[in-house]
């Protein structure tokens, strides 16, 4: 039996993934084409958005990929080992964005791309979020969540209503992926999660950078002449602001001392109507 007259061309990502299977040519009379390998021997991509299938799968390549992921605020904190790492915090009362693209397997834009995607909470481990017992009935994840990819990329305004510290001090991930659950086993790549976030109710407030005492350089006798006129200039403008408070103030008083009079007349007033009535 002559080898079949078939040229195969497969595409593979960069970890070695097989993303397209091209077969160019066709098959000699009489022969009969290989099968494919076993689903053991075909790399597929297993994350947090899809499980590993029993068969082969063969892919187009479509992924998905942050390319904005805005939050509140970000502090250091210490991990385990003692290295300090950048966390990203936001509040439970304000909504951050998050863009993902769709993108080849050339990590090139989709342009022409219409894809219909959803975000959803997970915990940082990559467990689902699930709604407290005793909780409101408001959903964790508000805002846009199902957000239509047009011209390769698509923009969510999401807010998380849950706490980490009514999660143990759980940090949160964000996980964006097709809405149709069939596409995703067809292109398990079409999936991709942010790194965690502490969810709190107030930010805080950075402390100011310390301010310095030292004096700018000076240029000469015209250097120092303009500044002295600078802060001459500055200290009249406060003492007028702290003058115009004082007079404010005289006038406050002087109005109350008034209405304390009036109200002592009254007073008196009235005490002595009602004691001459009693007589």
């Amino acid at each position: 039996m002559s080898a079949p007259n078939l040229d195969v061309r497969l595409t593979r990502s960069q970890s070695g993934n097989i993303l397209d299977i091209d077969f160019v040519g066709g098959l000699a009379s009489g022969t009969v084409a290989a099968p494919l390998p076993a689903a053991s021997s075909v790399p597929t991509a297993v994350g947090s958005c899809g499980s590993s299938s029993s068969t082969a799968m063969i892919v187009n390549g479509r992924k998905l990929k942050i390319l904005e992921h805005r939050v509140h605020k970000v502090e250091m904190r210490t991990k385990e080992n003692g290295e300090p790492e950048e966390e990203l915090v936001v509040s439970n009362l304000r909504p951050f964005t998050l863009k993902v693209g769709v993108h080849d397997a050339l990590d090139m834009p989709l342009l022409d791309c219409s894809l219909p995607l959803r975000a959803a909470l997970l915990y940082e481990n990559g467990l689902p979020v699930k709604q407290a017992p005793t909780s409101s009935s408001e959903p964790l994840l508000v805002g846009e969540t199902d957000v239509v990819a047009l011209q390769g990329s698509a923009t969510f305004k999401l807010r998380i209503t849950s706490l980490s510290s009514h999660r143990d001090k759980q940090r949160f991930r964000i996980q964006v992926g097709p809405q149709d659950a069939d596409m995703l086993r067809v292109d398990p790549q079409l999936c991709v999660v942010t790194d965690p976030m502490k969810s709190v109710t107030k930010l805080g407030r950075v402390a100011p950078p310390p301010t310095s005492l030292s004096m700018p350089p000076l240029e000469g006798v015209n250097g120092v002449e303009g500044l002295k006129r600078k802060y001459r200039e500055s200290l009249e403008v406060q003492a007028q602001q702290i003058q115009h408070l004082q007079d404010t103030q005289e006038m406050i008083l002087g109005e109350l001392h008034a209405v304390t009079s009036l109200a002592k007349r009254a007073l008196a007033s009235r005490q002595n109507g009602a004691g001459a009535s009693s007589s």
